[in-house]
């Protein structure tokens, strides 16, 4: 290699930008040669300079976001390495990430690994992924208590599906969607679906590919909160 690695570093926050930043400045043989604010400007950027890495969360505000931009630009620049970053716990963008041939996969919150061994282990060609998501509290207890049937449900709980077009969704009926939720009611401590909707929706627990494709940002140590209103019941 001639020269430090080249990486590129995308977050429309300014303190999770801020740290990617500031791990890459302090790791030997990686410099910054762009902090960027959303994924457009990532694939602008991709299309017309040299890079080696590309260090990108996966929720923006605007525009496209980090996994359909990582895709595109592995489409357009597969020789470019990317790490995908979140501070939300969606157990299927490592699966997506995976399928999108993305290096690795950065959980900022909860990790065991910094993102220095990440970058490091990445570059040395080795794909770095956790085997799940970190656990968030949830009520009682903690998304490790759930199971993907309920975190399914709750996913389109989140989107504000009726009991009738999560059953469809789901191949139950209404009355067993009804049931499922009192258990988790029960097994949470969450009184009301509306109070469990909004606790789940801003834990970032689940994350809806409409959500996500639309730059809905959610609660995380790096990220603002962004209450949403009305009733998703």
């Amino acid at each position: 290699m001639d020269g430090p690695y080249k990486v590129v570093v995308v977050d429309d926050q300014l303190i999770a930008r801020g740290y990617m930043e500031y791990s890459v400045r302090a790791t030997k043989g990686f410099a910054v040669v762009a902090v960027l604010a959303s994924a457009q400007e990532a694939l602008d950027y991709c299309r017309e300079h040299p890079l080696d890495l590309l260090i990108m969360d996966i929720m923006m505000k605007h525009g496209v976001d980090g996994l359909s931009a990582a895709r595109l630009i592995k489409q357009q620049r597969p020789q470019v390495k990317i790490i995908l970053a979140t501070s939300l716990a969606e157990p299927r963008w490592l699966a997506q990430a995976r399928e999108a041939g993305i290096e690795s996969f950065w959980f900022m919150e909860g990790s065991e690994m910094p993102l220095q061994e990440i970058m490091e282990r990445t570059m040395a060609g080795e794909s770095v992924y956790d085997d799940k998501p970190p656990a968030v509290n949830l009520g009682n207890v903690t998304s490790d208590d759930l199971s993907p049937k309920q975190k399914e449900l709750l996913r389109y709980l989140t989107a504000g599906l009726s009991d009738r077009e999560i059953g469809e969704k789901m191949g139950v009926s209404p009355t067993t969607v009804r049931t499922h939720l009192d258990r988790i009611m029960i097994k949470t401590g969450i009184h009301t679906r509306t109070e469990l909707a909004v606790k789940v929706g801003r834990l970032g627990l689940v994350v809806t590919d409409q959500e996500r494709l639309e730059s809905v940002h959610r609660k995380g140590k790096f990220a603002e909160i962004n209450k949403r209103g009305g009733n998703p019941s």
